[in-house]
C-alpha cells in the first residue's frame, strides 16, 4: 500500500524544489514500505545545474530524522530501507528520466545494526538506464 506523505519537512522540500525552476510542476512524496519516494514532475528535463540543485535539496532533506518522521506519519516504526528520488518529465509516472537512491543499511541485512552496516542515507547512487 502506498501512502502520501506530508510532514513539515516534506512540505518545505516540496516548496524548495518548486522554487528552483518554473519547470518543476509537482512534487510527490510517498511511502511504500519500506521505502520513501520523492518524485518531481517537470515540464521537460531540467538542465544539469537545476537537476544537481534538486538532488542537493533532496540530499539535505534525507536525514534519519526527516525520513523517520515521514515513516512515523504513516505508522511505520522500522527504518526506511531506501530513499528514492526521481525526475519525471514525460508525464509517465512509471518512467524516470533521472533516478537516484540512498539507503539506510549498507547491506541487505537489516538485522545488522552495527555502525559498519549503517549508511544512514549519506551516500547517493545514480540509477543508470539499461
Amino acid at each position: 500500500m502506498t501512502h502520501s506523505v506530508s510532514t513539515p519537512a516534506v512540505k518545505e522540500l516540496r516548496q524548495d524544489l518548486r522554487q528552483l525552476s518554473p519547470s518543476v510542476q509537482r512534487v510527490h512524496v510517498t511511502f511504500t514500505r519500506p521505502n520513501l519516494t520523492i518524485r518531481a514532475d517537470t515540464a521537460g528535463l531540467p538542465d544539469p545545474a537545476v537537476l544537481e540543485a534538486m538532488l542537493e535539496r533532496v540530499k539535505a532533506f534525507a536525514t534519519v530524522e526527516h525520513v523517520n518522521e515521514a515513516a512515523h506519519s504513516v505508522k511505520w516504526e522500522l527504518e526506511v530501507s531506501y530513499v528514492h528520488f526521481t525526475v519525471n518529465s514525460d508525464g509517465n509516472a512509471e518512467t524516470a528520466e533521472a533516478a537516484y537512491f540512498a539507503r539506510y543499511f549498507r547491506t541487505s541485512d537489516a538485522s545488522d545494526d552495527s555502525p559498519d552496516n549503517i549508511e544512514a542515507y549519506r551516500t547517493w547512487y545514480e540509477m543508470k538506464k539499461p
